[in-house]
């Protein structure tokens, strides 16, 4: 199976399989009582098709990435040049939200014990 993508390999025959086994794995012996991992299997012309898989994802994450910066973008006053400045200043703009909403909280409390 594909490690990233789960995609599954094709099977090569079965003679070729046998054969590569008998060539990695250890000859058995009387000490060797304790389970032995087994091998990964030999590589298929399937790789080829799990490295384009993965480009692929690849790709549409990066896609994903880049529509969400340009919507910060948007979002964000002065939000233009490089990412690391985007993030610095969009985290400043929620700092300034939250002050803003908690100094509008106490002014809502404020008038609403004035009434009393």
């Amino acid at each position: 199976m594909c490690a990233r993508t789960g995609s599954r390999r094709r099977n090569s025959s079965a003679a070729s399989m046998a054969r590569w086994m008998r060539t990695r794995l250890p000859a058995p012996s009387a000490a060797a009582a304790a389970p032995r991992r087994r091998p990964s299997p030999p590589p298929t012309n399937n790789d080829a098709a799990c490295g384009k898989a993965r480009k692929a994802a690849a790709r549409r994450r990066d896609t994903e990435v880049r529509r969400k910066m340009e919507a910060l973008r948007r979002l964000v006053p002065g939000g233009g040049g490089e990412v690391d400045e985007l993030l610095l200043r969009a985290a400043g703009y929620i700092a300034r939200l939250q002050a803003q909403v908690t100094v509008m909280q106490l002014m809502v409390d404020v008038l609403e014990h004035t009434k009393d």
